[in-house]
């Protein structure tokens, strides 16, 4: 794993995940976002800020938003579309910031793509301020896992999350993280939801920019990675042709101390 080949990787299609991926987790990130409340000029870093949607709610919010993101391709749209917020280009495990610059955190499902999760933690925690607020999202529901375990070994292992440096959704284990990194005090909980797809194919059109798809899709071919994606999907095709995908979020909610 490296920020570089993360960054390359994610900005293969940065349109198509903006536009046909990432609004299917928006649920999360309104979940998240009422739990932050108020933010009112408050600084926040979106470590791991994607196309932006995020960033973008958070300044509607009133928060003086900065995202961050290896991918500059995800990047260059950010600040082309949702402009509410500052974007920079930059690695996870060596973020360019000042210690406590913000009073909140958020890296939504980025940590676990850091060459060093237990690092980009300890990053995190630099970063935000005394009495400050980090949150830390992973996918860890049982059908997230059930897909990546059909398209990650089509995938380099270099490219794909290594779970054995900290599995970020082991509870006990990322809060013994989280303490350590610097925070003193980590609350977990899960946000639960279900994607609706118009059919198959929008389910599987929704998968392919994602990097690790992508990384798959280079190594062992579109048409490979397409079939095993439509095997996961043809089982939750209900009878009208939509298909529904649960997904469960795993959220640490960690403080910096007074």
């Amino acid at each position: 794993m490296s920020a570089t080949i993360q960054g390359e990787l994610w900005s293969s299609d940065p349109q198509a995940w903006a536009e046909v991926a990432e609004g299917r987790i928006r649920p999360l990130y309104e979940r998240v976002l009422g739990r932050l409340r108020p933010l009112p000029g408050a600084r926040l870093l979106d470590a791991g800020c994607g196309s932006g949607l995020f960033a973008e709610l958070a300044a509607q919010a009133g928060a003086d938003v900065t995202g961050l993101d290896a991918a500059p391709g995800l990047i260059e749209y950010a600040r082309r579309v949702r402009p509410a917020a500052d974007y920079i280009v930059g690695d996870l495990g060596q973020m360019p910031f000042e210690d406590g610059s913000f009073a909140v955190v958020t890296a939504f499902n980025s940590a676990l793509y850091a060459a060093d999760p237990r690092h980009a933690l300890t990053e995190i925690a630099r970063v935000t301020a005394p009495s400050g607020r980090a949150v830390v999202t992973v996918g860890a529901g049982p059908e997230q896992a059930e897909s990546a375990a059909l398209i990650n070994p089509l995938a380099p292992r270099s490219d794909v999350p290594d779970l054995s440096t900290l599995d970020l959704s082991d509870t006990d284990a990322t809060r013994g993280a989280l303490l350590e990194a610097g925070f003193a005090s980590v609350a977990t909980a899960d946000i639960t939801f279900d994607v609706v797809f118009e059919d198959e194919d929008d389910a599987v059109a929704a998968q392919l920019p994602a990097g690790p798809v992508m990384a798959a899709v280079r190594h062992s071919g579109r048409a490979t990675v397409e079939a095993a994606l439509r095997s996961f999907f043809a089982p939750r095709t209900r009878a009208d042709g939509t298909v529904r995908m649960g997904l469960l979020f795993r959220c640490h909610f960690a403080e910096r101390a007074h």
